[in-house]
């Protein structure tokens, strides 16, 4: 595995402000509304999950009666019911329609990220409105931190939202120039661009430097 070394960096707060730490920089990839429906599906899946084991353990240990204890799981009730009853398999039919939209719905959530597509600049009813694209910003930051030696490839992408982005900037190393030596060039030129770029001189970025397998020798 490629090892990673995550630096994050943010500007010293201002007295009586608060600096966002560590913990608020980590890097998402799914929007928050997605996080939380995952966690509400997965957790209504494990309580369904957890009953189903129970009942079944509970039947088998004779909670419920011998009868039901000594009886197989699958007999000739189920079809005998659904041939008594015509409407047994269109509501089947109609549950697992509904099962499967909604396991189709989730896989598709799954791709929204929080990534930020557009960056306000200003907002003036009567001149209009001013956005800058952030593939934009996060091209020139790519772009200026690959011209550093020392640096194989470069990585931005801005995160949150809109109004209160964050800057997440991936750096490969070539291993001619080590990251303790790189990170105050990162920090003091395209990370303090961007924040220039946009208006915010406070605005988080976490740098992350992804060493080579193997170290290059310089030759020059």
């Amino acid at each position: 595995m490629t090892p990673t070394a995550p630096t994050p960096t943010a500007p010293a707060p201002a007295p009586g402000s608060s600096s966002p730490g560590p913990a608020a920089l980590r890097p998402r990839t799914r929007a928050r509304g997605v996080v939380r429906a995952n966690r509400l599906v997965l957790a209504l899946i494990g309580l369904l999950l957890a009953g189903a084991g129970g009942a079944a353990l509970a039947a088998g240990l004779g909670a419920f009666g011998g009868g039901v204890a000594d009886r197989p799981v699958l007999d000739g009730s189920v079809p005998r019911f659904a041939g008594a009853h015509g409407w047994y398999w269109p509501v089947v039919a109609v549950g697992a329609g509904l099962v499967a939209l909604l396991c189709l719905w989730w896989l598709l959530a799954q791709a929204r990220s929080d990534r930020v597509s557009a960056l306000p600049l200003s907002r003036d009813p009567r001149r209009g409105h001013t956005d800058l694209d952030a593939a934009a910003l996060t091209g020139a930051v790519e772009d200026e931190v690959e011209g550093y030696r020392g640096v194989a490839r470069a990585r931005a992408v801005l995160s949150g939202a809109a109004t209160a982005p964050a800057l997440t900037l991936t750096v490969t190393l070539d291993g001619r120039v080590g990251p303790g030596e790189l990170h105050p060039r990162v920090v003091r030129g395209a990370v303090a661009h961007a924040r220039q770029a946009l208006g915010r001189p406070d605005l988080p970025a976490r740098v992350e430097f992804v060493l080579p397998r193997r170290p290059r020798r310089d030759v020059r």
